[in-house]
């Protein structure tokens, strides 16, 4: 994984770097400065992909291709025709990847870009007049920020809106550049500004009016994602459950020639227990499956493994797949492990009314919004006048943008009315004659942000999530919303892209496993540990919980029933990285 540092000094008379920071960065081991100017420094690693711009006018860190393509694209010729940079919203137009570009505007100034769904984080804060950005939060320190602490509102937001990617982190004064946007730098200070927004490719002037050619589209924006993903792999590893969209990956891996072994987990219990359906794909791919199965003594739930990430974005069962993956790794010698993650998302699996009102208002025919209401009907498990006279109703909303509800569950009644429980994202603020459909597809589109952009998988190796990319999501835009539901079947547009390269079973699936059993044993493992962590925990202490609730939660004793345990998982989880910054 690339990494970088970088100081902006718009104001350098005022705020000069420090000496002994720049002597520190230039020291510190596996970086290169790339640009040591009294008003800019830029240090990075990662080989090929980090690249200065000649006469010191920026830099890119990380890969970058042209829109469409899974080349690398070369530059600076290709990035900076004339000498000069280009605007931050074309380069987000003409390339996609995963980097960050930091470059000089011509008129004292400076823009930081970091790419759609880019993987490569850019962590920020404000030092006096100066901007450090950097990578990860060992190389913030490294650039001279130092801790002021918990953001309490911050942590409110992740209990509340974990899915919903947000600038604001849980450490007092650090931001993250989000990938869709730009920082514009002066002395005057930084502002932030969108270069990507779904909603400007998506809805119907956007939509293709062939089915075929939506399936093909799909198809050829997943090869190219995935293409652009192993570029130089010797062995990878990729996370197969066995569902559609590790499988669709799986399919698109044995296009390319690259050598894959196929890694599945499972836990006690038929819901997760997945190993047949990822035998059947490993088998018609002809690759080999390693398989595991995790074990609750793998967990230290009192330790957050994103302690050194300013959120608490890590779930403690991910603790058991990062240490099986980490064997499935060292026993292939895998360069890259990939996972299917944010599919779901992309591939519109929601079970939702909303397609079914822009069916009738934008389908060609009333049969098209009967015949997804019935598809939705059956997924619902509801009758399709029902489906039907809810679609409706939504019809007839003021606006078509998504209702997205925070979670609220063991939470204080006094924090109910704080604002960061509002869903604040520019994706979810659809424009005027937005269609209903698209804008919960572009709602879930949001989730699939944040787990591009940061999720806890812990690889030892370069880690990829082709299906999360911005090819695949622009793809997928130009879809009618309904078009992903199919006699009650859901991602039927994906589906149907790889219906000739996957066995029947797989792509006609309707079932879905989870890791449920397995977070339900952590849980039961460890009840006694969780109450003293929630009872008398750094949460309880802000007044962040319901302590009357959770408390008569925590005393329940035999099997673990109902969904509760998730909730209160993800309490212990945030709990643990509290007290891994205090």
């Amino acid at each position: 994984m690339e990494r970088f540092v970088a100081i902006i000094a718009p104001a350098p008379e005022r705020s000069p770097i420090p000496p002994a920071i720049r002597t520190a960065i230039a020291s510190a081991e596996g970086l290169s400065v790339m640009i040591d100017r009294d008003d800019l420094l830029i240090a990075g690693s990662g080989g090929a992909h980090v690249r200065r711009l000649g006469d010191d006018r920026g830099a890119v860190i990380g890969p970058i291709f042209a829109t469409g393509k899974s080349d690398l694209v070369t530059l600076p010729s290709d990035f900076a025709p004339g000498g000069e940079p280009r605007n931050p919203d074309r380069i987000s137009k003409d390339h996609w990847g995963n980097f960050v570009a930091i470059l000089r505007d011509g008129a004292a100034g400076f823009h930081v870009l970091r790419s759609p769904f880019g993987r490569l984080p850019c962590f920020h804060a404000m030092q006096g007049d100066r901007l450090v950005l950097a990578s990860d939060m060992s190389l913030l320190s490294l650039a001279g920020w130092v801790s002021r602490g918990i953001d309490w509102s911050g942590i409110l937001r992740r209990l509340a809106l974990k899915d919903i990617p947000s600038p604001s982190t849980c450490l007092t004064g650090v931001q993250e550049l989000r990938g869709g946007s730009y920082l514009h730098v002066t002395a005057d200070g930084p502002r932030i500004t969108q270069s990507w927004n779904p909603w400007d490719r998506a809805g119907r002037l956007h939509w293709v009016d062939d089915r075929d050619e939506a399936a093909r589209m799909i198809r050829r924006a997943v090869s190219t994602a995935t293409r652009a993903s192993i570029a130089g792999t010797d062995r990878a590893l990729l996370m197969l459950s066995g569902g559609i969209d590790s499988s669709v990956l799986a399919a698109a891996l044995g296009t390319h020639g690259c050598p894959f072994t196929c890694f599945n987990l499972a836990s006690i219990g038929a819901i997760g227990d997945e190993r047949h359906y990822a035998q059947m794909v490993a088998s018609h791919m002809g690759a080999p499956i390693i398989e595991a199965q995790w074990d609750v003594g793998m967990v230290d739930i009192t330790r957050s493994h994103a302690w050194s990430h300013p959120n608490p974005l890590a779930r403690s069962f991910m603790q058991g797949t990062a240490h099986l993956l980490g064997e499935a790794v060292a026993t292939i010698g895998a360069d890259i492990t990939i996972d299917g993650g944010g599919g779901d998302n992309v591939f519109f699996s929601l079970r939702s009314i909303a397609p079914v009102t822009d069916a009738f208002l934008r389908g060609r025919s009333l049969s098209e919004g009967w015949s997804t209401a019935l598809s939705i009907a059956t997924m619902a498990d509801v009758s399709a006048l029902t489906v039907i006279g809810r679609a409706a109703a939504r019809a007839f909303r003021n606006s078509p943008a998504y209702r997205w509800r925070p979670m609220t569950q063991y939470l204080s009644p006094e924090v109910l009315g704080d604002e960061a429980l509002g869903p604040h994202h520019p994706w979810l603020e659809p424009p005027r004659g937005g269609e209903t459909g698209t804008a919960a597809h572009i709602a879930l589109i949001t989730a699939a942000q944040g787990w591009a952009e940061g999720n806890d998988i812990r690889s030892p190796v370069r880690h990829v999530t082709p299906l999360a990319s911005q090819p695949v999501v622009e793809a997928c835009l130009r879809i009618p919303s309904w078009w992903w539901s199919r006699q009650g079947q859901n991602r039927i547009v994906a589906r149907d892209a790889f219906r000739d390269r996957l066995p029947a079973a797989i792509v006609d699936r309707r079932t879905k496993g989870t890791p449920d059993s397995y977070i339900a044993e952590i849980f039961a493992a460890n009840r006694q540990i969780i109450r003293a962590m929630l009872l008398d925990g750094h949460l309880q202490r802000a007044g962040l919980l319901d302590m009357p609730l959770l408390e008569r939660a925590l005393d329940s004793e035999g099997p673990v029933q109902g969904t509760h345990y998730h909730r209160i998982m993800h309490l212990v989880d945030v709990e643990a990285w509290i007290a891994g910054q205090v």
